[in-house]
């Protein structure tokens, strides 16, 4: 019922109190998502971003990153919310390692709030996250990207179709592999259902943006099955040159 499921939710809190995925400190009861005074480092950073990939770059007279003035891509646009780096980078590696899962509901709505505008350009008919082979999700407990899809799909009123894409074989860990390791790592890695070619507009939704080797993976095989144009947006984004 509703009301043992509230019950269930108050215990919950009482065990294991919400954290600030800012600071990871135990939040005050009341509601609050964050912490008062970490709501500053939460500033969408103003600056120029790259026009396809959208990673940071600082020369304003630079229109596209050097990845992507050399590199034909299989999404449309990108677009990451905080730069990885600082506060963020240690967020992400305890949402993604360390059971921070609640992180994904406060930073699902904050995509959405913040990548506003460039959502309504884009206009995309279904979200789909960066699926998770089973047994790694199974021993992690959750899929940080399906979280912030459900999330980010709430907020916009846009349908959520994890079945869409599926990753059937497991691969190795990528942090400290090149591009081109990443790249052979995830050949094979993705299904994807006929029924993706009935949408002209894909919204992938990741936790990070760094060498794109996994999203570009998953575009490329969305594209092939038939999709039209794929976009993405994560929470963190590497820093172009």
């Amino acid at each position: 019922t509703d009301r043992s499921r509230g019950l269930g939710d108050v215990y919950k809190r009482q065990v294991y109190p919400r954290r600030c995925p800012v600071c990871d400190q135990v939040l005050p009861p009341g509601g609050t998502m964050v912490c008062p005074g970490c709501l500053e480092k939460l500033q969408v950073r103003e600056g120029f971003h790259c026009k396809k990939c959208g990673k940071f770059i600082l020369q304003e007279e630079k229109e596209f990153c050097d990845d992507c003035l050399h590199t034909r891509h299989s999404f449309e646009e990108g677009y990451g919310i905080f730069p990885y780096s600082g506060w963020a980078q240690r967020s992400m590696v305890r949402f993604k390692f360390h059971g921070r899962a609640e992180y994904g509901v406060f930073y699902g709505k904050m995509m959405a709030y913040a990548a506003q505008r460039t959502l309504t350009r884009w206009d995309p008919q279904v979200i789909l996250p960066v699926p998770m082979y089973r047994k790694k999700e199974k021993k992690r407990g959750y899929n940080q990207a399906a979280i912030l899809a459900r999330e980010t799909g709430k907020c916009l009123h846009i349908p959520v179709r994890g079945a869409l894409v599926r990753r059937i074989r497991d691969t190795k860990p990528q942090k400290d592999m090149t591009l081109q390791m990443r790249r052979k790592n995830l050949k094979g890695a993705f299904a994807v259902s006929p029924e993706a070619a009935g949408y002209e507009r894909i919204l992938l939704i990741d936790d990070i943006y760094t060498t794109g080797a996994t999203l570009e993976r998953a575009a490329k095989m969305l594209r092939i099955a038939g999709a039209q144009n794929v976009y993405f947006l994560t929470v963190s984004i590497g820093q172009g040159i």
